[in-house]
């Protein structure tokens, strides 16, 4: 009777035993656990954003845009719109040209399995040089 089961346990129990939760067909991971991996990956892909984000030539102001990102676990860019915009259509175009020049993005940590995810990701934009 037992073989069976020990065996699928075996196989989930490895996986778990890497994302530190029991071995189920429930979430691999902790709230908190998956909040982690994803505040992480979140930050490589505002990292990623902040590298190719410029302040346009043609723009005369400030501002700061927030921008609505949503990726894959692979890290391919689904969409992307404007939160929050700063008022000068130049700096809001500007913020959503850096986020789809910025992708792909990295892939998802292991235990991030959802198809994709929503990020919010700040812009500012100052005169510089």
């Amino acid at each position: 009777a037992p073989p069976p089961a020990p065996a699928q346990t075996a196989r989930g129990t490895a996986r778990a035993a890497q994302a530190g939760a029991p071995a189920r067909a429930a979430p691999a991971l902790s709230e908190a656990a998956a909040r982690a991996l994803r505040a992480e990956w979140g930050g490589q892909i505002l990292a990623r954003v902040s590298r190719v984000h410029r302040y346009p030539r043609e723009a005369r102001t400030t501002g700061r845009a927030l921008v609505e990102l949503v990726v894959t676990r692979e890290g391919a860019l689904l969409s992307a719109r404007l939160v929050q915009g700063t008022g000068d259509p130049v700096l809001d175009r500007a913020a959503l040209a850096a986020v789809h020049r910025a992708g792909p993005f990295p892939s998802a940590p292991k235990g991030l399995d959802q198809a994709s995810y929503s990020f919010t990701v700040p812009l500012k934009f100052d005169r510089r040089g």
